[in-house]
Order: structure tokens, then C-alpha cells, then sequence
């Protein structure tokens, strides 16, 4: 009887129609307590940010974390090392991988579905066992403590990525569009910048996001390649803020939040470009 009665109020709460926004709201609000505590500690003072109970809004609001990371620590140095590495590595991945998934899906050749295979291989090796191989590698090429070794090692990660996320929309793309492009006397190159690419755009938007994203928050690699402070990303220099005695979690916050905001800007313009491409064609 019991089990029947709860039953049936369970059946009664998954029947109402704001359940499921009900739901997905408490998730998004799990998801985002964690930023909105960093958030509101970068505007907390030292003493404010160890008091108990903690406050949820800082009682003495300050900007001095801020100036901090800014003005009077390495920050601006980790995000624009950071800005370099992931900018390099999207525009790399993004060029590439485009030509080579064009090659791969309207020119093909004897072998071609085999090397294809092969960028879906190299998935199968999680990042995780190339690093002491690629550290090695790069120190006896005499890359090591370098900017260039970062940015091959990031591009070689996501580059395989970006042709199993092409690849399927090049697949499925009009063939037509290009024959008429050759009759019209464009080249394949012409092609592919004036056709393929302003209908694929959304998928070429979302392989830069991908690429900028993953390389902006990679941690391990720059920390293991990387001994030199003005080479550090944000994401190893943040630890400047870590020290024997303890760790400045106001700059620390501060520090993180600046952090997000490239990110959120990239995504925002490539988005964009997503919605752009969506409503572009090469029709006549």
C-alpha cells in the first residue's frame, strides 16, 4: 500500500510539465555554484575569504585582487603566453585540417579511406601516454623550454579531432556544388574557400572552438616541457599565487576569473560564425 502511494506520487511529479525545467534549472545551478563562488571570493577580502560562516556576498567589496593579478604579479604575461599558444594551435588546426578532410572527402585516392582510418587510430592513444615521449622527443630535437614545442604538441592532439569532426560533414556535402564551381572555372582551392567553407562553417566554427578551448586549458604538457616563468600559460602560472606559506585565494580568484573571460569572448565570436554559416550559401 505504501509502495503503491509513493508510486503514485512519483508518477504524479514526473507528470507535471515543469518538472524537467525544474530539474535541468537545479543541475545548471549545481553546475554554476562553483564560478559563482570564485566570482564572488575575487572581491572578497583575505580575512573575509577564511571567515565562518562564509558569506555568499562579500560584505567589503574590493577591487584590490584585481589589481593584484594585474598590476603586480606575471598575469598578464601567463594569458598572453596562453593567447599564443591556443590562437596558434586554432589557426593551425583550423587550416589544416580543413585542407586535409578536403583532400580526404572530394579527391580521392587509392589509400585514402586507409590514412583516414588512421586519424581515427590515433584516438584510441589516450594525451596522457605522449607526454614523457613528446618531452623526450622535443628535448633532444632542442625544443624543449620552448613556445614552438607547446604548439605542436597541442595541434597534434586536437588535428585528428578536427578531421573525425569534419570529416562526416564533407562526406554529406553536395558533390553537385562543386562540379558546378569547376564548370564556373574556380579552382579547388577557390572551391573550398568560396563554397565548401561558408556552408560548413558551422562545423569549422565548432573544430576552432575545440582547439582553442582544449589548448587554452591544458595544463600537464607546458608544466612538463616548460621552465621558464614568461613561458608559462595561465594555467601552470596561476601557481604563482601558490607559496610555501599558504595560498592567495583572492588574487587566485581574481586570477581564474580573468582566465575564463578569453575563452567566453572566442567562443561568443565563433558562435558567431556558427549562426552566420548556418544562414549562408553558395547557391546562385
Amino acid at each position: 500500500m505504501v509502495l503503491s502511494r509513493i508510486r503514485g506520487g512519483v508518477s504524479k511529479i514526473l507528470g507535471w510539465r515543469i518538472t524537467p525545467y525544474l530539474t535541468l534549472i537545479v543541475i545548471l545551478l549545481y553546475l554554476l555554484f562553483p564560478i559563482y563562488w570564485l566570482f564572488i571570493t575575487s572581491f572578497k577580502t583575505q580575512s573575509e575569504v577564511f571567515q565562518w560562516p562564509p558569506t555568499f556576498v562579500p560584505v567589503h567589496f574590493t577591487f584590490s585582487n584585481y589589481l593584484v593579478a594585474l598590476a603586480q604579479s606575471p598575469v598578464p604575461i601567463f594569458v598572453l603566453n596562453s593567447l599564443i599558444y591556443s590562437l596558434s594551435a586554432t589557426a593551425f588546426v583550423v587550416t589544416i585540417g580543413t585542407l586535409t578532410t578536403y583532400g580526404l572527402s572530394f579527391f580521392r585516392y587509392r589509400g585514402s579511406e586507409k590514412i583516414t582510418f588512421t586519424f581515427f587510430a590515433t584516438r584510441f592513444v589516450p594525451p596522457q601516454a605522449l607526454w614523457l615521449p613528446f618531452v623526450i622527443l622535443f628535448i633532444r630535437l632542442g625544443l624543449g623550454n620552448t613556445r614552438t614545442a607547446v604548439i605542436i604538441f597541442e595541434t597534434m592532439l586536437v588535428y585528428p579531432l578536427s578531421i573525425i569532426m569534419l570529416k562526416s560533414i564533407f562526406d554529406s556535402f553536395p558533390r553537385s556544388l562543386i562540379d558546378a564551381a569547376a564548370l564556373d572555372g574556380c579552382s579547388r582551392i577557390t572551391t573550398l574557400i568560396r563554397v565548401v567553407i561558408p556552408i560548413t562553417a558551422p562545423a569549422v566554427a565548432a573544430v576552432a572552438i575545440i582547439a582553442f578551448l582544449w589548448t587554452w586549458g591544458d595544463f600537464m604538457f607546458p608544466f612538463l616541457i616548460l621552465n621558464t616563468t614568461n613561458l608559462y600559460p595561465i594555467t601552470v602560472g596561476i601557481f604563482h599565487f601558490v607559496g610555501d606559506v599558504g595560498v592567495e585565494w583572492g588574487p587566485i580568484s581574481a586570477a581564474s576569473v580573468i582566465t575564463i573571460l578569453p575563452g567566453l569572448v572566442f567562443f561568443t565570436i565563433a558562435q558567431r560564425h556558427i549562426v552566420s554559416g548556418l544562414t549562408r550559401g553558395a547557391f546562385k
